[in-house]
């Protein structure tokens, strides 16, 4: 694996796309908050295994933890009685320009 680098939480939210490209290309980057380490992005070694089975063998290992059941099926979207949340973020946003 690369050198590691070390970056900002804001600065790798902003940049996301870029700092995934790196990681691809065997970078580990370490993120931090307020300049102290919070995580650490590494490329995971690709196998030909499927998904299930990465996550089980990272389970095991530590590194992730989870539900060992697949997940409930998605549920229709909940109707609201109103505006639109677009119409409230844009009515509140009017307010500051």
């Amino acid at each position: 694996m690369g050198k590691p680098l070390v970056v900002g939480a804001r600065e790798f939210k902003t940049r996301l796309g870029t700092y995934l490209r790196r990681v691809r290309e065997g970078r580990i980057l370490t993120i931090t908050v307020r300049g102290r380490p919070v995580a650490e992005v590494m490329p995971i070694e690709y196998t030909g295994r499927s998904v299930d089975a990465r996550l089980a063998r990272l389970r095991k290992q530590g590194v992730v933890t989870g539900q060992a059941k697949p997940l409930p099926p998605l549920t229709s979207p909940i109707m609201g009685i109103g505006r639109r949340f677009s119409e409230a973020v844009s009515e509140d946003r009017e307010d500051r320009f």
